[in-house]
């Protein structure tokens, strides 16, 4: 119960900053991720990338040997402008090696790895193809011939 209490509070905690990052993206004052190629992060280090018409922030905590992960999804504006559209939230849960993926119509996507012993989130940038296929090698083989 504690830890979902915790989990609650720091989801909560971390919405909250992803929105206000949302609000001004320029004001970082440094890059949004890389172009290509793949980051290591912390856990509750913010996770911050530019990637087609969208941005997107948030942080993972490490939770049971799981990679509880909070993100924050929304299309890229004027920090000046009034919203016209809300954020999307998407919460995963993925075990040490597992890899989940967000893709951009503009052929530009991400994917989420949780590393070993749910220390690390590795978060790879780059074409969808690339990266569906990075993803479909993760996957235990008897997964991965029924597909």
């Amino acid at each position: 119960m504690l830890q979902k209490k915790l989990f609650s509070v720091a989801t909560f905690a971390g919405t909250i900053a992803a929105s206000l990052l949302a609000l001004a993206p320029t004001a970082s004052g440094g890059p949004l991720g890389t172009a290509e190629g793949q980051d290591q992060y912390l856990p509750v280090q913010s996770i911050s990338y530019e990637f087609g018409s969208k941005y997107m922030s948030g942080y993972f905590v490490q939770e049971t040997a799981m990679c509880f992960v909070a993100l924050m999804v929304i299309e890229k504006s004027d920090p000046e402008a009034v919203l016209p559209v809300t954020a999307t939230r998407v919460r995963l849960v993925l075990n040490p090696g597992q890899i989940a993926g967000l893709d951009s119509e503009e052929g530009r996507s991400l994917n989420f790895t949780c590393g070993k012993d749910a220390a690390t989130m590795l978060v790879d940038v780059g074409e969808r193809e690339k990266l569906v296929a990075r993803q479909a090698m993760a996957l235990p083989t008897d997964i991965a011939k029924s597909r």
